[in-house]
């Protein structure tokens, strides 16, 4: 089955999966991206004894696609983790604003994103991903960066990558986290 590029699920999108379509529509617009997942679910798998936990979107029919930059299909590509816990404030208006914190995870090989071989210009491709991010139309919701991580044990936080077994943050490959907060509003 193909992957394709602008990986969107569910097909009926509510609260922050509406906000996470709106912002890989914006990150489709980036050409050196080769997937843009949206919200990933972590999965454990009992692997020699241990648990092992990796980021995963639904594929349907009880298939998963594993995010880890194991995965060598996947090329460039960025995905979103919901962090817990979400927060509900009922104001006196007539809507529940919920609050998430976020991360959106970029991981690329780049010897692909138009630099020289040589070149390890991740500066530029967070630069990119902030100025998408802001001018992203996002219909209903908002969204806050707050931070940015790039050493490995922040990168995949949360999930099982050896670094020192399994180099993929070293040259030519890179990633980076950008956490931040997103907002809706839903009528009650």
């Amino acid at each position: 089955m193909a992957i394709e590029r602008i990986y969107k699920q569910p097909s009926r999108a509510y609260l922050f999966d509406r906000v996470i379509q709106d912002l890989q529509d914006a990150l489709g617009s980036l050409s050196w991206l080769s997937h843009v997942f949206g919200r990933s679910e972590r999965l454990v798998q009992l692997k020699d004894g241990m648990r092992r936990y990796s980021p995963n979107v639904y594929q349907g029919r009880g298939e998963y696609i594993s995010l880890l930059p194991d995965n060598t299909k996947l090329g460039n590509y960025c995905f979103f983790v919901l962090e817990d816990p979400q927060t509900v404030t009922v104001p006196m208006q007539s809507q529940n604003r919920v609050r998430s914190p976020f991360s959106l995870i970029v991981w690329v090989d780049m010897r692909n994103v138009g630099d020289a071989a040589d070149d390890r210009n991740t500066e530029r491709l967070k630069e990119e991903i902030l100025k998408t991010v802001r001018v992203a139309w996002i219909k209903k919701g908002s969204v806050t960066l707050s931070r940015i991580y790039e050493r490995a044990e922040n990168v995949f936080q949360g999930y099982s990558l050896d670094e020192v077994d399994n180099q993929y943050l070293m040259s030519p490959y890179a990633g980076f986290r950008i956490t931040g907060e997103m907002v809706i509003d839903e009528e009650c």
